[in-house]
Parts: C-alpha cells; structure tokens; sequence
C-alpha cells in the first residue's frame, strides 16, 4: 500500500508525529505506512505555498493511485485542492 501526504511543517517535526502514532498504534493511514515494510519520502518540497505542496501531492496521488482502495489515501484529490481553493 501507497500513502501521499504533504505538511507546511518541517520534515524533522512531521516524521515525529508519525513515528509516535505508529509506536501508539494509532489508527491512521500514515500509522499503517510507516508500520508497512515498504515505505519512503518521494519528495522534499522547499515551498511555503500550501497551494503548491497540496498541487504536487495530488498529481503524486494520481500518478500513483494512492487513493482507497488502491492505496491508503482517504481523501479523494480532488477534494485536496478543492478544500484549499474554497479557503
């Protein structure tokens, strides 16, 4: 299974948070990535637009049909940027 995400957070910071939500077993799709064997960054973004990032972790998504069933990402993309957009 294929998880997506992006974060305005540090790597540092964020790889935290998912490092305590796998060793409290919490249930998230990023917790069962990162309990996964098969996982990794795809890419590090040196951007401070939030438009950008969610941009990129969409065609991610797409490009590797990350969403559920698929993959673990729940949201659909589209709503990704939509969400954003409506901001």
């Amino acid at each position: 299974m294929v998880y997506v995400g992006e974060t305005s957070r540090s790597l540092k910071e964020r790889l935290k948070e998912h490092e305590a939500d796998t060793r409290h077993h919490k249930s998230k799709p990023v917790a069962e990535h990162f309990n996964s064997k098969d996982h990794g960054i795809l890419q590090t973004i040196r951007d401070d637009s939030d438009y950008y990032r969610k941009i990129k972790e969409l065609n991610w998504i797409r490009l590797l049909k990350t969403e559920v069933p698929n993959g673990l990402n729940t949201k659909a993309a589209s709503d990704l940027v939509w969400q954003d957009y409506k901001r």
